[in-house]
């Protein structure tokens, strides 16, 4: 509260801080006040643009992941299957192969 009371003591006896006119500071305050505003508008948009950016990679992060999961899901499946044809398969060929030896085959 003194500072206040010792400027307005500094105006009243005629000692400024400042040499310019009231209107030229009075302008110049403005727009120094003008653009810090427009400086924290711009920094405040890129700020936002910028979490914007991050939760929508983090969500095309979570979409690709998921993907990842169901594709490996369904390559481990068709393996499982693959794995159990092929396990078919052997137990035919062995099926066959005493077939063909319990029946000969007829020579002409």
């Amino acid at each position: 509260m003194e500072s206040s009371q010792e400027s307005v003591a500094g105006i009243v006896s005629g000692t400024r801080r400042y040499t310019s006119p009231n209107r030229i500071l009075a302008r110049s305050f403005r727009l120094a006040r003008d653009k810090w505003k427009q400086k924290h508008h711009a920094v405040q948009a890129e700020l936002e643009q910028t979490r914007q950016l991050a939760a929508e990679r983090g969500a095309s992060r979570d979409r690709w992941r998921e993907q990842c999961h169901a594709a490996t899901a369904r390559a481990e499946a068709a393996e499982s299957h693959a794995a159990q044809r092929q396990a078919d398969l052997e137990q035919v060929r062995v099926r066959l192969a005493e077939l063909e030896v319990a029946a000969p085959k007829k020579t002409r």
